[in-house]
């Protein structure tokens, strides 16, 4: 084959390699999950204008406040991890930023609790069990549809 025969083959190889690595990436994408949208406090909880707007605040306002937190916990949860991993790791020093995690979970936990009293001073009684079980679950992974017997019992 000459060469001169070979450079239109070459081009139409690569761009068919090219064409199957973009329609990979392009299939890829179409494929990730969506984000959910927020949930719809007003209509599932009969909340009204003003409860909807003050809960939504109160909610938002955590969410942002404790992502700093998650990533300190993150941080010292690493350092743990790269501690141990050491040739000879120092206790005390794991010890040390164990504290300093425990500190940061408890500090977030509370945190938590107090946009929940924050919520529930909001809703009316009827409202709050639910709207405070919904706005709680992931916190306590409570699911409502489990049943008995399942694998962690």
């Amino acid at each position: 084959m000459k060469r001169a025969d070979a450079v239109p083959l070459l081009l139409a190889v690569s761009l068919a390699l090219n064409l199957a690595f973009v329609s990979f990436h392009v299939v890829q994408r179409l494929r990730r999950p969506r984000p959910a949208p927020p949930f719809a406090l007003r209509s599932e909880f009969g909340l009204r204008a003003g409860q909807d707007a003050r809960v939504r605040e109160i909610v938002r306002s955590f969410k942002l406040a404790s992502i700093q937190f998650k990533e300190d916990i993150l941080d010292k949860r690493v350092a743990i991890i790269e501690e141990l991993g050491g040739a000879a790791p120092d206790r005390q020093r794991i010890a040390a930023r164990t504290e300093e995690l425990n500190a940061l979970e408890a500090q977030l936990n509370r945190d938590f609790i107090a946009a929940l009293l924050r919520v529930a001073d909001v809703l009316d009684p009827g409202q709050r069990l639910d709207m405070i079980y919904r706005l709680s679950r992931g916190w306590f992974f409570l699911d409502r549809g489990a049943k008995q017997g399942g694998p962690h019992e």
